[in-house]
């Protein structure tokens, strides 16, 4: 994936219209990134100064990425669990405290150590 340098930040901005993706059976597909030109500079001393290609620089910065976002995204899903857990929980709380018909025993299974 060759690192191709833009003059303005609006270039990077288009890089989604500029994407193009070939569909194969294969494990991988190629994507044309286009970055500005200081960052493209920045990456390409760097992948020098270790010995790297800058394309595997940029494929490293592409997955961490795509990682933390995944990440972010299960989080948010965790918490979003939790919220609705606890608006249940809530209600429960609710109905028990409006005296219900319902014996309080038969909705929670922990029992005190002198019943049955």
């Amino acid at each position: 994936m060759p690192i191709v340098a833009v003059a303005s930040i609006s270039g990077v901005t288009s890089i989604v219209q500029q994407v193009e993706i070939r569909m194969t059976t294969a494990r991988t597909i190629r994507f044309n990134v286009e970055i500005a030109a200081d960052l493209a500079a920045a990456i390409t001393r760097a992948a020098t100064a270790n010995n790297v290609a800058a394309e595997d620089i940029v494929n490293d910065c592409v997955r961490q990425h795509f990682e933390t976002a995944l990440r972010h995204r299960v989080l948010m899903q965790r918490q979003n669990d939790v919220d609705e857990a606890l608006i249940e929980l809530a209600r429960l709380v609710g109905r028990l405290s409006a005296g219900s018909g319902e014996p309080q025993e038969s909705i929670c299974r922990y029992r005190p150590a002198d019943a049955r």
